[in-house]
């Protein structure tokens, strides 16, 4: 090959390779340096009749048209709970659209009775227009957790409650998105933003 030949040989090469990274780039640029992928849908979360801190009647369909975060706690955890309903806390504050609820459903029942739920609910300072704690048979709980793909065991002779301290996110359609971790902070951001985005697209399509 002669030098000239060589020379426009990789002039060439050097254009296509200018070009592709072109390419890559103005779709980077479109897409944002913090857009992500849309979450999966996981499953579809399980209708529930329950009861909440007022005493009324909370079902799946009760929630349906807005995304909403969830948990399993109860008040008398002296393990993760407490640290899991501060984080919920915080979360109503980093997420103050009103396209936006929070769930807590009690793994203690029996214990957890609307009254009781109130006061934990005012202990936090839940904003109750957003936030319901919800209580009802011990089955019903259960069910419902395990109908969210979530460990819940009730207390036993030999073991206390055991359950997950994931937090779930649910979209408008009540389908299960994905889960976080309370004790993770880099997934609890993604939590903050998934959620924003879900209620964002929620508000978007009315």
């Amino acid at each position: 090959m002669r030098p000239i030949q060589k020379v426009l040989t990789t002039i060439l090469w050097g254009l296509m390779v200018l070009a592709m990274v072109s390419v890559i780039g103005a779709r980077l640029w479109q897409r944002g340096p913090d857009q992500r992928e849309e979450l999966p849908v996981l499953a579809d979360a399980p209708a529930f009749s329950l009861t909440d801190q007022d005493a009324k009647p909370i079902m799946l369909l009760s929630l349906k048209g807005k995304p909403w975060i969830a948990d399993f706690v109860f008040t008398h955890c002296a393990g993760p709970c407490p640290l899991m309903t501060a984080k919920m806390a915080t979360l109503q504050k980093e997420l103050p659209s009103p396209n936006l609820r929070f769930v807590s459903f009690s793994v203690d029942p029996e214990r957890d009775t609307p009254a009781v739920l109130k006061e934990y609910a005012a202990k936090f300072q839940a904003d109750e227009s957003r936030w319901r704690f919800l209580t009802g048979p011990a089955d019903a709980i259960f069910a419902t957790a395990k109908g969210m793909l979530l460990t819940a065991i009730p207390a036993n002779e030999a073991n206390p409650i055991i359950h997950s301290t994931k937090f779930v996110l649910v979209d408008g359609e009540g389908r299960i998105r994905q889960y976080y971790d309370y004790n993770d902070a880099g997934q609890m951001k993604a939590l903050v933003k998934d959620a924003a985005d879900l209620a964002a697209a929620e508000k978007t399509r009315r």
